[in-house]
């Protein structure tokens, strides 16, 4: 008895020991829901036990976005039941990457280097960054049977809720409010004339192009989804600048393509440039249209640059029309523990409070409770399901 006496004595010690000497923990994944996680891991008592300090980098101007726009974050405090310091770092770099992070765990992404952290926000300036591997926990906008790691399969994973995509358009020659699937999917495959969206047998000199997102993009996954474009189809996307010049994104002329922007912040400060004028650097013509796909947070952002809201096969944006199925641009949002966690480690535990903690931060707007769904869908290939 006193031997096993001894034994528990020395593991209780090592366990205290394990808490009062708190590690890091990694989180990456999707960009359309950070603003929801970033505001339950400051809320004290959810993640943390009190507003933890946070540091901030590549979001909008310093203090103006309130930090939830940066991607890259870091959070430190203690955690809820535990001791010791404990950091957080966040690096929002797509649903997509998020999933490959977690699943494969010689994947690396880089990450704030903790030796620089500070507790402020840093606005658009770029951090001091590390490389990490074996990346414990990430947000998607899909599960992972639609995502391109398919294998090896996240055990640990839990659906949190609905996280709501618009199509918006720039100012530009096409001068429409809705887009249907049959139009999206022509824009994506390129060179698709304006007539295909005007239904005018004059506008066939000029072109509607998409400015999307890259291939690691959740936000990108349910937008070729939804349509039937296909989630893996490659398309014929463009990019632009903030005064609507095209851009020559592999510096060979090449400028449409399998392109697209890492952040929808990002592509959303483009999409007010009005390109009426404009030169067609890919065939050549004068004015061009663009149409996007967005969160419903930066479609806002883009609407207030000059961006205008489309309807979806006549269907406008709401929450209600969301609940209830009439309008499917939505995807499902999970977090994702990798299979390494183990169970009660600080990321083990990290991932219990943010599947509890982050649902209760949905506004029902952009991000919607599950209990508040009156329809489901498995995934963005398929038509929603009135409950």
């Amino acid at each position: 008895m006193k031997i096993n006496k001894s034994i528990l004595a020395l593991a209780l010690g090592l366990g205290s020991l394990s808490l009062a000497n708190a590690g890091t923990v990694y989180l990456s994944g999707s960009t359309a829901l950070r603003g929801s996680v970033y505001t339950a891991i400051r809320t004290a008592g959810v993640v943390f036990t009190a507003v933890p300090s946070t540091t901030l980098y590549d979001g909008g101007s310093a203090g103006n976005n309130a930090g939830s726009g940066a991607n890259y974050m870091a959070f430190q405090g203690t955690l809820v039941g535990g001791s010791g310091t404990t950091t957080l770092l966040c690096h929002w770099s797509g649903s997509e990457e998020g999933i490959k992070d977690v699943a494969v765990p010689a994947t690396s992404e880089t990450f704030i280097d903790p030796s620089t952290l500070d507790g402020a926000d840093h606005g658009t300036n770029q951090p001091t960054t590390v490389s990490h591997s074996a990346i414990e926990l990430c947000f998607a906008d899909n599960a992972q049977s639609f995502s391109k790691t398919k294998t090896p399969v996240v055990t640990g994973n839990s659906k949190i809720g609905v996280i709501t995509f618009k199509w918006v358009r720039n100012p530009g020659l096409w001068t429409g409010t809705n887009i249907t699937f049959a139009q999206i999917r022509a824009a994506l495959d390129g060179f698709c004339k304006r007539a295909v969206f005007s239904g005018s047998l004059s506008d066939t000199n000029d072109y509607v192009y998409v400015s999307g997102r890259s291939s690691l993009s959740g936000t990108r996954v349910n937008a070729f989804g939804t349509s039937g474009y296909g989630i893996g189809t490659l398309p014929n996307q463009i990019e632009i600048n903030s005064g609507g010049v095209m851009q020559d994104l592999d510096g060979a002329g090449t400028y449409a393509g399998d392109f697209g922007y890492s952040s929808g912040g990002t592509l959303a400060k483009t999409l007010g440039a009005n390109t009426t004028a404009s030169s067609d650097l890919w065939n050549g013509a004068t004015g061009f249209s663009v149409v996007s796909y967005l969160s419903v947070g930066d479609a806002a952002t883009a609407i207030g640059l000059g961006a205008v809201e489309l309807t979806v096969n006549g269907v406008p944006f709401s929450a209600a029309n969301v609940k209830e199925g009439t309008y499917d641009f939505w995807g499902n949002a999970y977090v994702f523990k990798a299979n390494a966690v183990v169970n009660g480690s600080e990321a083990d535990t990290v991932y219990g409070k943010l599947v509890v903690g982050v649902p209760p931060t949905f506004n029902g707007v952009n991000a919607i409770k599950l209990t508040d769904m009156h329809c489901t869908r498995t995934g963005p290939t398929s038509d929603p399901a009135h409950n």
